[in-house]
Formats: C-alpha cells, structure tokens, sequence
C-alpha cells in the first residue's frame, strides 16, 4: 500500500478502493510506513566514510503549499517545488540528502546549511588524497567542493565528434560526465516514484518526509537487488571518466588521517591551484594514452 502510494501518487480515496480500506486505517498504515523508514534512513544514506569522487547537485521537486508560504517555493521558472541537494557516490547510491529547503533558496545558501545541519554533509579539508565534491558552476571554489572551469565548453553534447584539447575542456569533460550520472539517477527516482514528479496532496513537513524516503528506497533497492531494469536501461557509459590513477587512493590510507571537516564555502587560493593540477595531470595523462593508440 505504501509502495503503491508513492509509485504512482494515489489519493487515500483512490487507495480506498484498491484495498478495501478506510481512508482512517489507510492513512495510519501510511504514516506507521513513513516514520519506521526515517528511522532507519542514516542507515542507508550514510554520511561516512568519506568516498573519494562524490557529486553534488540538487533537484526540484513539485509540492503543494498554503498559499502565504508560495513566493518562498516559487523558483525562477515560477514552479512551486522544494529545492533538494543531493551527494551522488560512484557506486550509483545517494549518500546525503538535504530535502527541506524552499525552491527560491540559492545553490550556495542550501550547501552552506548543509555543511552546519544536525546530519551535516562531512566533508575534510585536505587535498592530500583528494576528498572533493563537484559541482557546478553556481557554487564557488571552495575546499572540498571542485566546480567546472567557466568560459570553456561543458555540456556532452557540445563534445560530439570532438576531443579535448587543453586540461580545462579535459576537466570540463570529466567534470560533466559525472555530473550526467547524477541526472540519470535523478531520472530514476522519478521514473520509479511518481510522486517526485508531480504535487502530492500531504502537508509540506509529510511531502519533505516522503521525498527523503524515496532517497532511502533507492538505496535499499541498489543494496538488495542485482538487477535493476530502470538502471539497465539507462546509458551510463560515460560515469565518471576520470583518471584512476589521480582517484584511486588506499583507503585504509584515508581511514589513518584524520582530518577536520569543511563548515564554510569560501573561495580559496589552495583549492583553486589544487583543481589546476589535478586538471593538468590529468591532461598530461590523457595525451600519454593517446600516443600509445
């Protein structure tokens, strides 16, 4: 019944007939299904350990609000949503979800609560094995978080039939790649979850509640199924193409330093020197293989 609810966006007096159910026992089982999930919801967004190559982004979904409380989730397109931040792992999994935030919040003020909320997003200050976040180029160069270099081409499909030709459109590339594995996911909670893609009729405290726990099914269903038909469909063919050797650190390295986390998003002299070699070595590494074809 829960599953269904969330599945295809049902009203209780829809899920009344299907199950022969009061809309009372309904919308108690409902709310029983909820909380028992958000209880057991860090066990499978895990905060830590720190993953060495996350992304960071964030995604619109549509609610419904009372009408005092609209010009605060009404973004730019003039859509009534809340604004979720999401970190995306390498292993297809969210590992940190902020679901509560208004649609006319900025990228930056979203993050930096995040970095100061009760389940805070951890992230350490030291470049030394490559702990970072990318984002997008709304977020500033600040440590932990890698954004894209502006004024050189970014999106894939400006890639077609072309190949990089300095460690910025490298890194851009790369940078880009990753970031449409995000999008894919996202495409996949939607698929899966109706109710992401259009207003529910809960209360906005149940709706954020609800898009939480969609995080958390997700996770659950990459932990206990093998095979995923919406994943298999699909094309990740691009995720995250970046030098293994620049990201492939020991972890058992990592998990020996200890290290203070970020709190702040100011730009930095250190971490903008920090994407420049990276992005070069990089480069430096790509041309090495080209020649060898």
């Amino acid at each position: 019944m829960f599953l269904h609810i969330l599945a295809h966006n049902l009203k209780y007096r829809v899920v009344q007939f299907s199950y022969c159910r009061s809309k009372e026992t309904i919308s108690r089982q409902f709310n029983d299904v909820l909380r028992a999930i958000m209880k057991v919801s860090k066990d499978y967004l895990n905060f830590q350990p720190y993953t060495l190559e996350d992304v960071l982004e964030h995604l619109m979904v549509s609610v419904i609000v009372s009408p005092n409380e609209r010009p605060r989730y009404r973004t730019r397109k003039g859509d009534v949503s809340t604004k979720v931040l999401a970190t995306f792992g390498p292993d297809l999994r969210f590992i940190y979800v902020l679901p509560e935030w208004e649609g006319s919040a900025g990228d930056s003020r979203v993050l930096r609560d995040a970095l100061r909320h009760q389940n805070k997003l951890e992230i350490p200050t030291t470049c030394d094995f490559y702990f970072k976040h990318l984002v997008d180029a709304g977020y500033t160069k600040s440590p932990g978080f890698l954004a894209p270099y502006r004024g050189t081409r970014y999106h894939l499909n400006e890639w077609i039939g072309n190949t990089p030709q300095s460690y910025k459109e490298l890194f851009n590339f790369c940078h880009a790649s990753a970031q449409n594995a995000i999008e894919r996911s996202f495409g996949i909670l939607r698929k899966r979850w109706s109710i992401l893609r259009t207003p529910s009729f809960f209360d906005i405290k149940t709706q954020i509640r609800i898009i939480n726990v969609c995080f958390v099914l997700h996770n659950f269903i990459r932990d206990e199924q093998q095979t995923d038909q919406l994943l298999e469909v699909q094309d990740l063919e691009f995720l995250f193409v970046v030098d293994e050797e620049l990201v492939h650190q020991s972890r058992e390295e990592i998990q020996n330093n200890v290290v203070d986390d970020i709190t702040t998003i100011q730009a930095t002299e250190e971490w903008i020197r920090f994407r420049d070699t990276l992005a070069m070595n990089m480069f430096a590494n790509y041309q090495v293989r080209r020649n060898f074809v």
